[in-house]
């Protein structure tokens, strides 16, 4: 059908409108952004933050980090995450997120031999993962729940390129961390392709069960647990 000129300019402008509007609730939807606070600034492993990472190359950082996992695990729409803060503290605990509060010990950093940058980027693949990783469970209560939790946000680690210490046979699969991540990289290798999205994409549907192997993977998880352990290493 003829289109006038003014016609043709008319409906140019209003899916310009349309692609600004579309545009601007994916950018309010999906942006994040990250501040620091460093509360042990005259202790040596705070000294050491401010020496050999600082603030500008920690919030980069976890902006880089937090595509990653978010592309890792392919959540569209992205979980709405309005704001993380990373806050170094005068402890020893290694790093811990609680309500997108990142928590890391000054005495941890201080104690890190060799490149600080790569190793404290290393843990925030596994800490950043858990501000957007599907979590419907109960971690306090639910060892098998928690143990997924956990092994997920390790494999970011894993298919980061990080170091997460070797694989070891034995103990169970929800033990969580290294022995999670490497059993989940097996049943992706092995059983099914992108085994962590789709499990993650389900995590975010339902309460955690643990038919949830069986709905992707056609296989219940200690069936996997055994032909991992007979054949994973």
């Amino acid at each position: 059908m003829y289109q006038s000129k003014d016609s043709k300019m008319g409906a140019l402008r209003t899916l310009s409108v349309l692609f600004l509007l579309v545009n601007f609730v994916t950018l309010h939807v999906s942006a994040t952004t990250f501040s620091v606070q460093n509360l042990a600034p005259d202790t040596p492993g705070g000294k050491r933050y401010a020496a050999e990472m600082g603030d500008e190359w920690t919030i980069q950082m976890l902006q880089d980090v937090k595509t990653f996992d978010v592309n890792a695990l392919s959540l569209s729409p992205e979980k709405p995450v309005d704001h993380i803060t990373f806050i170094v503290e005068d402890t020893d605990a290694a790093a811990s997120n609680s309500n997108n509060e990142i928590h890391v010990g000054a005495r941890f950093l201080n104690g890190i031999t060799g490149d600080l940058r790569f190793e404290i980027k290393g843990l925030m693949f596994h800490e950043v993962c858990h501000s957007f990783q599907n979590n419907r469970g109960d971690y306090g209560n639910d060892a098998h729940f928690r143990g997924v939790v956990e092994g997920i946000a390790t494999y970011m680690e894993l298919i980061a390129g990080y170091g997460i210490g070797p694989k070891v046979k034995g103990g169970n699969w929800y033990a969580g961390y290294e022995t999670t991540a490497h059993f989940f990289a097996w049943i992706d290798q092995t059983q099914i392709s992108s085994f962590v999205n789709r499990l993650n994409q389900r995590m975010g549907l339902l309460d955690w069960n643990d038919n949830f192997f069986v709905f992707i993977t056609s296989k219940d998880v200690d069936t996997l647990w055994s032909l991992y352990q007979a054949e994973g290493f």
